[in-house]
């Protein structure tokens, strides 16, 4: 199915002029979706106050578009703590999903890191949230159990991406 995604949508960075867009993804993210996404139940108020502020703050947004509507997204969010370090974040609608578009996400994202200069990527979930595993672990074998989260370390230096 990732043929037919690519045929129909494309993969491309967000800006300020996606915020109506990028929010009505984000609402439109099923409870449990929207949990994992963002470690809690939150309200529309929050999901539009985010969406807002991942569009204009400086990190990247990277979107799936098919027919002029979001319906996946990568968020990059460059770490306070280390200079050469990034957070990473998925979403992607239920129907949307189990047909690459993670992946192509994910490719996206790392190329975009690579750019900003981030040579390591973070991603946090929910220990529950298996398919993020999953898709983690076909780009590290950095996975590691903390509580009630996983976290996903990527090397992303030119010898380890």
């Amino acid at each position: 199915m990732t043929e037919t995604i690519a045929a129909h949508g494309e993969i491309r960075a967000l800006g300020p002029a996606d915020t109506d867009r990028y929010c009505n993804h984000l609402t439109r993210l099923d409870p449990e979706a929207r949990r994992m996404r963002f470690f809690a139940d939150v309200s529309d108020f929050h999901v539009l106050f985010h969406a807002g502020a991942a569009l204009s703050d400086g990190r990247t947004v990277i979107g799936y578009v098919e027919d002029d509507e979001i319906r996946g997204a990568c968020e990059l969010l460059p770490s306070a703590d280390d200079p050469h370090g990034a957070e990473a974040a998925f979403s992607v609608e239920q129907d949307w999903r189990r047909a690459g578009i993670g992946g192509l996400l994910m490719t996206a994202m790392i190329d975009a890191a690579r750019q900003r200069g981030a040579q390591r990527i973070e991603l946090q979930c929910l220990k529950t949230n298996l398919p993020m595993q999953a898709l983690a672990a076909r780009f590290t074998s950095d996975l590691r159990q903390i509580g009630d989260t996983t976290l996903a370390v990527l090397d992303n230096t030119p010898a380890g991406g």
